[in-house]
Parts: structure tokens; sequence; C-alpha cells
């Protein structure tokens, strides 16, 4: 009988390989036995009283705020105009709504279970991190799933002026439920690091307000102008163009990957990623924490690359390096956050998962994504090197077969191939000097900070040594910025000499420096295995040595007491012996 719903319980069938039959078996599990944490938390939510009021005033202020547009639209423009006024106005206060609220409401759930000293009592009952990890996320999903639901009716308002579809309203809900997934996602990760509720509060929120109106910015005014150049039935300027794009834009393949693929893949892959996070915050130092997270790097890279090179090669432009080293640019940003993810790996498995992956008999591969600071290192650089070469080589095959190139092919493949050799060797030099870092350092966060030192004086030390000496202001041109080769940036540089016809003194430089960095990172990811080696090694003698004190108190606890030797002191002769006093008379009474 199941605690929460006092139904029968679920009795698993036979196991299945069918895929329909394992997702069936999972929908009926979750009907009869919910997640625990997420009923408590409902319970919790429900006897708070000033819930209601805070839906009822949020909801009253947007209504009145969509009344008092519509009654000032309906006076100076026509009704469509204000329907969309009013369709536009709505979702964005939603928006903004659902991405503040929802990392609020997620950041206070586990770092209050810490503060409030029941975060113990959630541990004991045995429940394991993933399920306390839905748990929480589903509770706080919910929380915000009743704003948008209080908010619909006055969703609908527009419908009454014209000038938008059902369509549109529906797939604007589609995606503010998405936004709150990934906003609840965010804030939960957040809080699964913290101790104090009011930290984790005032830390979210101040990462949601600009990272939110960047998003609102970013990818809604300025993509609606992108948006109208692909299809120019969707307006350009209005934030909300997504919507408008599901119902106007023709249906071909740019449709299905610009809208519905890229949408919810940006939702969804960020959204895995914090969940990973929280899981691996909730997981013991003894358990595996890498597992997740070392397998939503290996599906997120692939898809980068697909989705940074399918633009960079559809684009009808003339210089085809440009959009490549863009596109190569944001996959070495995501490199480089994988790098600062991964230095925080432990240096090898702990006896707990080696003694799991004994009795599971895992394979090399489950072993390989495990926890283990070379594993990490060689995932990480492989998938790193062989991206950028991916990207590099589709590049120069669009270079040499593009119609739109009207200037020198050879300056096309020259400046693919110098930035994806640039990228990837300095990638190698962050990944050697992360490890090597890591291997030597006593946390993670002092391996983190030391890779950010790095990383700036790598990039700007040499302008500023170039700065300094003066040599950029004497001489000004390409062939003075040569002293700053070693810095990463120098790269843009050298893709500005390429139409030089005497630039090889400036592409000479830039490769020495690239080998110089290849080498370095390789030297350093060495010296890291090695340390790693000599650390493990080291461990295990004193776990052996641990153990050999234990079976030798277990033996001599076991072994059966020898007898006790007798006193010499005591000891004493049998002649010496004293003769025995005789006892004495006894009397009989009469």
């Amino acid at each position: 009988m199941s605690a929460q719903t006092g139904t029968p319980s679920f009795v698993p069938p036979p196991p299945s390989a069918r895929a329909i039959d394992v997702a069936r078996n999972s929908i009926r599990k979750a009907k009869s036995e919910p997640n625990p944490i997420w009923i408590r938390e409902l319970k919790q939510a429900a006897r708070l009283l000033r819930t209601p009021y805070i839906l009822m005033t949020l909801t009253g202020l947007v209504a009145w705020l969509m009344c008092a547009i519509g009654g000032i639209g309906s006076m100076v423009g026509n009704p469509a105009s204000t329907g969309v006024t009013l369709f536009h106005t709505f979702f964005s206060v939603a928006f903004f709504v659902v991405m503040l609220v929802g990392p609020a409401l997620a950041a206070n759930s586990v770092a209050s279970e810490r503060e409030g000293r029941t975060w113990e009592a959630v541990v004991l009952t045995g429940l394991p991190p993933k399920a306390v990890a839905k748990g929480k996320f589903m509770s706080a999903l919910t929380a915000v799933s009743m704003y948008i639901v209080m908010m619909a009716p006055v969703g609908v308002l527009p419908f009454l002026f014209g000038g938008v579809t059902a369509t549109e309203v529906f797939v604007a809900f589609v995606f503010l439920f998405l936004f709150a997934t990934l906003s609840v996602a965010f804030g939960l990760a957040i809080s699964s690091k913290m101790a104090s509720g009011r930290t984790a509060i005032a830390l979210t929120l101040l990462l949601a307000v600009p990272i939110t109106l960047t998003a609102y910015l970013g990818l809604g005014l300025g993509l609606s102008f992108a948006a109208h150049e692909a299809w120019p039935a969707v307006l350009a300027g209005p934030p909300v163009w997504l919507p408008t794009a599901y119902e106007r834009a023709p249906f071909s393949l740019e449709y299905v990957t610009f809208l519905v693929i890229v949408p919810v893949a940006a939702v969804a892959l960020p959204a895995w990623f914090f969940y990973e996070v929280t899981v691996a915050n909730l997981t013991s130092w003894s358990d595996d924490r890498s597992t997740g997270l070392k397998r939503w790097f290996a599906v997120m890279t692939p898809i980068l690359v697909v989705a940074t090179v399918v633009p960079a090669a559809s684009a009808p432009v003339s210089e085809v390096y440009v959009g490549f080293a863009i596109a190569m640019s944001v996959m070495f940003l995501f490199l480089t956050f994988a790098v600062f993810v991964f230095v925080g790996e432990p240096i090898g498995p702990s006896r707990r998962v080696l003694v799991h992956w004994d009795r599971s008999k895992a394979k090399w591969l489950t072993r390989f994504f495990g926890p283990g600071l070379m594993r990490t290192t060689v995932l990480v650089a492989v998938l790193g090197v062989a991206s950028l070469a991916a990207m590099g080589a589709v590049g120069m095959v669009v270079a040499w077969l593009s119609p739109f190139v009207t200037s020198s092919r050879n300056v096309q493949l020259t400046g693919v191939a110098a930035f994806m050799l640039y990228a990837a060797a300095y990638f190698l030099f962050l990944v050697g000097f992360g490890a090597w870092v890591r291997a030597r350092a006593s946390t993670s966060g002092v391996a983190r900070l030391m890779l950010l030192v790095a990383i700036f004086f790598s990039s700007a030390g040499p302008w500023i040594i170039a700065a300094i000496a003066g040599v950029i202001a004497d001489h000004p041109g390409a062939d003075a910025l040569v002293v700053a080769a070693p810095s990463p940036f120098y790269i843009f540089v050298l893709l500005g000499a390429l139409n030089d016809p005497n630039s090889e003194f400036v592409l000479a430089a830039g490769a020495i420096c690239a080998f110089a960095w290849a080498m370095i990172g390789i030297g350093l990811m060495a010296a890291a295995a090695s340390k790693s080696k000599t650390i493990i090694a080291r461990h295990e003698g004193i776990l052996a040595q641990a153990e050999q004190l234990f079976a030798q108190e277990d033996a001599a606890r076991n072994q059966p007491p020898e007898p006790a030797a007798a006193d010499p002191a005591e000891a004493v002769e049998p002649g010496d012996q004293p003769a025995a006093e005789p006892a004495p008379p006894t009397q009989r009474t009469p």
C-alpha cells in the first residue's frame, strides 16, 4: 500500500527490452508511487496561507496593466495593433515573472533543509540523490506553474482585440513552461551547493536578473531582426517573435531546425546540465559524481558543433573564414567552460566506486565515464580537439566549394586552418594546465582560481608587455604585434593580415606559438598523470597498511589465550613447605 496515495503499491512486471513497455511501466509507477519528496513539499505548500493572496495580487496587477494598455490602445489605434501590443506585453511580463520567481523558489529548497537542520533526516530516508533532486525540482516547478495558470485567463485578453491567433498564444504558453523548467533547474543547482537559504536566494537573484535581461534583449529583441530576415512575415522588433514565427513562417527544413530543434535543445540541454550539477552536489564524495556530467558533455559537444557549423556553412558570405571563426569561438568558449567544470574531478575513484564496478562487472566505457582526473582530462581533450578539427574541416570544404567566395580561396583556407589550429593548441594548454593544477591543489576551488589566473596572464600579459615596451606605439602595423603572438587573441591579428602579401612573419609567429602551447599542454598532462599515479599509489599503500593492521588485530583477537606462567618469587620447594598446624580440639556440648 502506498503511503502517499493510499492505493496498492505498483508491482513491476518482468523486465522488457521494448521502449514502449519501459515507458508504460514508468508512467504506472509514477501514478501509483509518486515521489515522496514532491508529496511532502506539496503538503507543506498547501499549509501556507499567503500563497493564494500572492497569486491573487499578481494576477490582479497584470490584469490591471493589460486593461489599462487595452483601453489606451483602443482610443489611439486600431484593434488589431492593440491586440498585438497586449500579446507582447503580457508574455513579456510573464517571462520576467517565470525567470525570476522560478529560481527564487527553487533556491530555497535544498538550502533551507540544511539551514533548518532537516537535511540529515532526508538523507536517512535512504532516497538516492536523483530521487531527492527530482522531488525538489517537481515541487518548485509545480509552484511556478501555479503562477502561469493563474495568469492564463489574463493572457486571452488579446483575443478581444484580434491581431493574434490561438496558435501563437498556445505556443507562447508552452514556452513559458519550458522557461519555467530551465529557471527552476538553475535555482536548484545553486541551492544544492549552498548551506543558507538567504545566501542561495541572494546569489540566485544576482545571477538571474542580468541573465534574464540579456536573454530578453538578445534572444528577444535581437533575434527578431534575424527572424525577419529569414521570414519576412515575422515583424522585426517585437520581443515575443517565436510564437509568431510558428504561425507565419513557411514549413521547411529551416522551420524544423531553427523553430523546433534549436529552441527545445537550447532549453533542454542547459536544464539537463543543471540537473546533473544538482545530483552531483547532493551525492557523497565517496560516490560517483562524475558520470552524469561526463555524459552530458559527450552529448552536448556534437550537438553544439552541428548548431554552430550549420549557420556558418549556409551563410551566403564571401569571407567564409569569418563565419567559421565566430562558430569556433563559440565552441572554444564552451570547451573552456567544460575545463572549469571538470577541474573539480577527484584524482581517482573511491574504494566504494571500485567495489560497485567490480560487483556489477562494469565495462571499460562505464569506468571511463566514472570518476578520475586523467580519465576526464583525456575525454575533454579528445572531444574538444576533435570538435574543433571537424569544424575546421567543414570550413575548409565550404571555403573551397562555396559559390559565394569572391576573393582568393587560399586565403579562406588559410584563415579557417589557422584559427582551428591555434584554438586547438591553446585549448590543449588549458586542459593540461587544469589537470596539472588539480593534481597539486588541495581543493577544486584553488585549481579553478589558478586556471583563471593563467588564462588572464596568457591572454592579456603579452599585450601588456608590448604596451609597456612601447613596441605597438613606435612601430604600428601587424609586424609590431608579433610580440603579442602568445596571446590567444593574436589569432584575430593573424586573420586581419591574411590579405597582406608580406604576412609570412605574422603567420610564422602564430604557428610557433600555437605549437608551443600544444607542447606545453601535452607536457602538463604527462606531469599530471605522473602526479596522479603517485597520489593513487600512496593512497593505496596507506589503505593496504591499514588493512594489514586490522588483520593483525583480528588475528590476535581470535587466538586462544595462553596459560599464565607461574611467578618465580612465589614458587616454593616441596621440602620447605611449613607443616600444617593441628586443628583445635572440639568440645562436645552435654
